[in-house]
């Protein structure tokens, strides 16, 4: 009777009886195949040989092994110790000891990101202590689940306000910051245009890129503009008119490794005449620069909209942590939902945020008290330094960043007395001149890199970082 019953239901339908038919004639054959078994290749080894083996093998270090240069440079590494009575503030002071000092004889900082001073004032303390009643050390969670407060997106208009643009968004690090806001925009089919001597940030945010890249020569405008041309040539012809890809100049406002400020102006044009965006990184420039400390749209009195993507940090003059990115509303929006350095970082501490809203507002309120300060600083000390014979001072006028070099004719008189001198022994001289400088209560930094990393490798030299906190008479 089921037979009959199965007869009558498939008589109309064969291709579905055939194939049922045909599956489970593959399950029969899959359960009775000969299954295959791991151990019938096994190679058995004797137990000499395996220790001969684990003998031989000899596994790659985990890291680098440092070398004589790297070695005696660790050895020489200061440390700061607890402010004391001789120190007007902490580690972030523009008066610090030294741990390895035996007087406790405070020392000039000049080797800290403090430009406005900020880092080390009371005032913005004491707000940030009581932020901890209400707000806690930090919310440990995704800024897109529930660790958003009211005080982020507070600060995030604040900021978009200070600088002129519509809308801006915080990263709760400053290195990630330029690292994913990048990548978060260009794609395999967009085209990077990029000065060759942008910081190590920018560098490793375009080598996670699968985009084509085109390096030009540092701060060259017509270097630039001949890539620009080279570029749209290349793509006349061979992409459809709705298949353009996305272009993209990538840019320092303040280079960190040479001091130099980028000609924004000229950039603004070449924009407009070949059709690209611009992602301008102001680390180095937030808060430093122009007439109200806006950065260099301000200093130039260029119109902030002009940079499709603004970059910035919170942590050099600000005094705080993290960063930012302005741009239009649909372009934060779309780091919200596609920003690796936002959707899956933690949000920036309830007392970092504190203290970097109320650096704003004092520089707001009062600019010219705190950037006239610093500009005359750095105006000074540029002056001096270039006074003493064989250095070379880096940078222009504007720059807060010195950078001090062995002059050309310090180079040639050195080769005449011992030979050709190589990039190390350059660095060993300037490690000794900042241990000299120590002696005379000045603690200076010696600017090192990792030198495979960088698409440009800096020229040696002294890093100088100015306060408006340093009096006249210190920097004399």
């Amino acid at each position: 009777m089921g037979l009959c019953y199965i007869k009558n239901l498939y008589k109309d339908d064969l291709f579905c009886t055939f194939l049922k038919v045909c599956l489970i004639g593959f399950i029969v054959w899959y359960i009775t195949k000969q299954k295959y078994n791991i151990g019938t290749n096994e190679i058995v080894l004797l137990e000499k040989e395996i220790d001969k083996l684990v003998d031989e093998w000899k596994p790659e270090p985990l890291v680098p092994v440092l070398t004589e240069f790297e070695c005696k440079t660790l050895d020489k590494v200061v440390m700061i110790d607890e402010p004391n009575a001789h120190t007007t503030g902490g580690p972030n002071s523009t008066k610090v000891c030294l741990a390895s000092g035996t007087n406790n004889k405070p020392e000039l900082n000049f080797v800290l990101y403090n430009f406005l001073g900020f880092l080390d004032s009371p005032e913005l303390g004491k707000h940030a202590v009581k932020s901890l009643c209400k707000y806690g050390m930090g919310s440990c969670s995704l800024p897109g689940f529930y660790s958003t407060l009211d005080m982020h997106m507070e600060l995030e208009k604040q900021i978009a306000a200070f600088i002129g643009h519509l809308s801006a968004i915080l990263y709760s690090q400053v290195f990630t910051t330029t690292l994913l806001v990048i990548p978060c925009f260009s794609k395999c089919s967009n085209i990077i245009v990029a000065d060759e001597g942008v910081n190590f940030a920018v560098q490793k945010a375009i080598y996670l890129l699968c985009s084509k890249v085109y390096w030009y020569k540092h701060n060259d405008m017509a270097d630039l503009e001949c890539i620009l041309k080279d570029v749209n040539k290349q793509l006349v012809g061979c992409c459809g008119k709705n298949t353009l890809p996305h272009k993209f100049i990538v840019t320092e406002g303040l280079f960190q490794t040479t001091g130099d400020i980028m000609l924004l102006a000229e950039l603004v044009e070449l924009k407009h005449c070949y059709k690209y965006h611009i992602i301008l990184d102001e680390s180095y420039l937030f808060g430093m620069l122009g007439k109200h400390g806006a950065g260099l749209m301000d200093y130039f009195n260029i119109d902030p909209h002009e940079v499709d993507l603004l970059i910035g940090a919170l942590c050099y003059a600000v005094g705080a942590s993290g960063g930012f990115c302005c741009a239009d509303k649909d372009l934060v929006e779309h780091q919200r939902l596609s920003g690796l350095g936002y959707c899956f970082s933690a949000s920036m501490p309830g007392i970092l945020t504190i203290v970097a809203a109320d650096a704003i507002q004092v520089l707001e309120v009062d600019p010219d008290n705190y950037l006239g300060t610093m500009h005359e600083n750095t105006t000074l000390l540029c002056t001096l330094l270039k006074h003493i014979p064989g250095l070379q001072v880096d940078g222009v006028a504007e720059s807060l960043l010195i950078h001090i070099h062995l002059s050309l004719e310090m180079l040639v008189h050195m080769k005449h007395l011992g030979g050709m001198w190589t990039k190390a022994d350059i660095d060993h001289v300037l490690i000794v001149l900042s241990e000299e400088a120590l002696k005379d209560s000045m603690l200076l930094m010696h600017a090192t890199y990792v030198d495979e990393h960088e698409c440009l490798l800096p020229n040696s030299s002294i890093c100088i970082c100015v306060s408006s906190a340093h009096m006249h008479k210190e920097i004399k």
